[in-house]
């Protein structure tokens, strides 16, 4: 189901940044290039029907649609905390990285 009014807007809004970033990610390996094209191909589905039915006859797309849809049934809380901890990790990660690299020049 699609979304309607302001909600589609901001679904195809979003996908379409995604979808840019996506692009871009393919070209510049830094980005998750893939990662974002699939964030695009589900928030341009909430705002599109012909995306949407595209994704679903598509096998690949369809799993990817069914796992995102599945995260709608986590609470917000949850995602917070998710989102906390995957911060942290990365503070914590880039800050060994900084610390090994250090240590390198250093030798």
């Amino acid at each position: 189901m699609t979304a309607k009014g302001p909600e589609k807007l901001l679904y195809l809004i979003l996908g379409t940044i995604f979808l840019a970033l996506g692009i871009v990610g393919l070209l510049i390996p830094i980005l998750p290039g893939i990662l974002f094209l699939g964030g695009a191909v589900y928030m341009l589905s909430r705002g599109s029907n012909r995306v949407r039915e595209y994704a679903e006859n598509s096998p690949q797309l369809r799993e990817w649609q069914l796992r995102m849809q599945r995260l709608d049934t986590v609470d917000t809380l949850a995602r917070i905390k998710v989102a906390g901890l995957m911060a942290v990790q990365s503070v914590v990660v880039g800050a060994q990285k900084l610390i090994t690299g250090l240590r390198r020049l250093m030798a």
